[in-house]
């Protein structure tokens, strides 16, 4: 599917699930969803010598700090559902899709595979940790049931993927051939997240605002502007777009699952449209490169038929040149 359809797919996900609400009885496939998506790409995905630099942990430290923080301040005017829409948007891990995205605005793709490597396994050792304070239960119990959660729908899959590939080399080109079916899981899972949001709107017994969607939409996106500006800060001079990047294309499978099992659906859309906020992004940035492309191939033109009207010039003279001493020979 194509890149710039993708974000007309998620609002038709929105659509489909506030109009068909029910679709919050398939809650329980959401998992299996976040699973085969994490198999399927880390099936693909190479682990060369790859270096971590400076800006990857400034990254990290972005990552996890910026979630805490982001929690902490909402809490400080009692807006709990804002602070935990805050924590469960930062957190998530840098997007899969992130070096292929890289690749295409010709960036340092191995500075990005790196950063995908760090947070994603940071997120699945960090979550376990801070959930359960986030949520005032830090009790040994509440570890537990988060880390035995984050290692079956996230490090289990990703395992998994690693021994098919040991095993079946020729496995690393199911993640091509699937990769509509992955996009297909991912629009599936959205539909049923913005169905269950629905739901849990309607319901009297929640109390929820009706502006409750645009407020966590601007929060999504002001979490967004602020992880693509302060990852090209952190970045060191050779690459501040790709820690730009790595901050801001977040892989919001598993804190979209998360939030609905330990928060809300409202909580869980904070990073659903997360989604919508990066790829526009995405868009925009391989929009710029193409103008800056053209205008390049334009400028090359424009020069190169100045040199061959030179030339031109140049053998005309040269031809005159060569007939005038021909007729002073003679």
């Amino acid at each position: 599917m194509a890149s710039s359809l993708r974000p007309l797919a998620l609002l038709g996900a929105f659509v489909v699930g506030y109009l068909f609400p029910q679709g919050a009885a398939l809650a329980w496939a959401i998992p299996w969803f976040v699973r085969f998506m994490l198999f399927a790409v880390f099936l693909k995905l190479e682990f060369p010598k790859l270096r971590l630099r400076r800006s990857h942990w400034a990254i990290l430290a972005l990552n996890l700090g910026g979630a805490v923080v982001g929690c902490e301040l909402f809490r400080l005017f009692d807006a709990e559902t804002f602070a935990l829409t805050a924590f469960f948007t930062a957190i998530a891990p840098t997007a899969t899709a992130a070096p292929a995205v890289g690749a295409f605005l010709k960036r340092d793709v191995e500075h990005i595979v790196a950063g995908l490597l760090l947070t994603t396994f940071a997120f699945a050792v960090a979550l376990p940790t801070l959930l359960p304070w986030v949520l005032g239960k830090p009790v040994a119990g509440a570890f537990l049931d988060v880390a035995s959660n984050v290692g079956s729908v996230v490090v289990a899959p990703i395992i998994a993927a690693r021994i098919v590939r040991a095993l079946y080399p020729a496995s690393q080109g199911w993640t091509a051939r699937l990769k509509n079916v992955t996009f297909g899981a991912w629009v599936a899972m959205v539909t049923i997240i913005a169905a269950k949001a629905t739901t849990f709107i309607a319901d009297p017994a929640n109390g929820v605002r009706p502006t409750i969607l645009l407020e966590i939409g601007a929060l999504s996106l002001v979490v967004c502007v602020l992880n693509f500006g302060l990852g090209y800060l952190v970045g060191e001079r050779d690459f501040r777009p790709e820690a730009s990047q790595t901050l801001g294309q977040k892989n919001t499978g598993a804190a979209i699952y998360f939030a609905a099992l330990y928060a809300d659906p409202i909580v869980a859309l904070g990073p659903t449209l997360y989604v919508l906020w990066h790829n526009l992004w995405n868009a925009a940035q391989l929009e710029i490169l193409a103008l800056k492309e053209r205008k390049k191939e334009r400028k090359a033109a424009s020069t190169d038929a100045a040199e061959q009207a030179v030339d031109g010039e140049d053998e005309s003279n040269a031809a005159d040149v060569a007939s005038r001493s021909k007729r002073k020979a003679n």
